[in-house]
């Protein structure tokens, strides 16, 4: 928990109540418990049974009640996000050097990473020049409408049933005739980079669906001595697609 303590935090010292580490922790109870809302934290997580065992695990004798869900959203929205990303890598680390994880490794030597993005915020009008852009026309109407979009690239580690995320990188556009399949391609470079940067000896075989199935992204791949496992979908890489037919009929004969 000392990782948690050294958190920078910008908040006035004199009005402290909550360490770095009552807070942090307690958003990761939260996410450990899979409850989705802070209110509902706040009203589950305040019981003496639970104050007590945070305390313990925490070593604070004192701890008479835990933060309410606007204390931690005040924390949490000054707080530098590269402190939660040593956090995460930390703890990620931990695993891996701890060998919790070791029976999920691909042929007992590959960690899977598996890449997606997913969409955080959209809105009606243009939030900043970083948004994606989407038009579509709506069925009823046939009027043509536009969204904005922000998008992140998400790393996860894949452990059987579940996945850490190990790294994060942010979709953005450079214009807005941009696509949001090459912008998600940009981002895995940057992605990439981060991952090699942080996990530099790892041995990693990238999991992504047909976007990823490119060449770009194979030699990002070899330059970094990952391996790489991709869906394939007809019609994204036309050469394999005829190859894999031309085989799959001499297989036939």
């Amino acid at each position: 928990m000392n990782n948690l303590k050294k958190v920078a935090d910008h908040r006035h010292q004199s009005y402290i109540t909550y360490g770095p580490e009552v807070l942090l922790f307690t958003m990761m109870l939260k996410n450990m418990t899979g409850l989705k809302s802070m209110r509902n934290m706040s009203e589950s997580f305040n019981k003496e049974e639970c104050i007590k065992n945070v305390g313990k695990v925490l070593g604070l004798d004192s701890l008479e009640e835990l933060p309410h869900y606007d204390t931690i959203n005040d924390f949490l929205s000054g707080l530098d996000v590269n402190e939660l990303e040593n956090i995460r890598t930390y703890m990620i680390k931990e695993l891996l050097k701890k060998r919790s994880l070791e029976s999920y490794r691909i042929e007992g030597k590959y960690w899977g990473v598996i890449i997606d993005g997913t969409g955080l915020h959209t809105f009606h009008e243009k939030h900043c020049k970083h948004c994606l852009r989407r038009a579509y026309t709506n069925k009823e109407t046939g009027e043509t409408n536009v969204l904005y979009m922000h998008h992140v690239l998400e790393a996860k580690l894949v452990v059987g049933d579940m996945v850490f995320s190990i790294a994060s990188e942010f979709i953005e556009n450079e214009s807005e005739n941009v696509s949001k399949q090459d912008c998600e391609l940009k981002a895995f470079d940057r992605l990439a980079k981060k991952i090699k940067k942080i996990f530099k000896r790892l041995p990693i075989c990238i999991l992504g669906d047909s976007l990823y199935a490119c060449e770009t992204v194979f030699n990002l791949c070899r330059a970094h001595k990952w391996k790489y496992i991709c869906r394939f979908k007809e019609g994204r890489i036309k050469s394999i697609s005829t190859e894999f037919k031309a085989i799959k009929e001499l297989d036939t004969k």
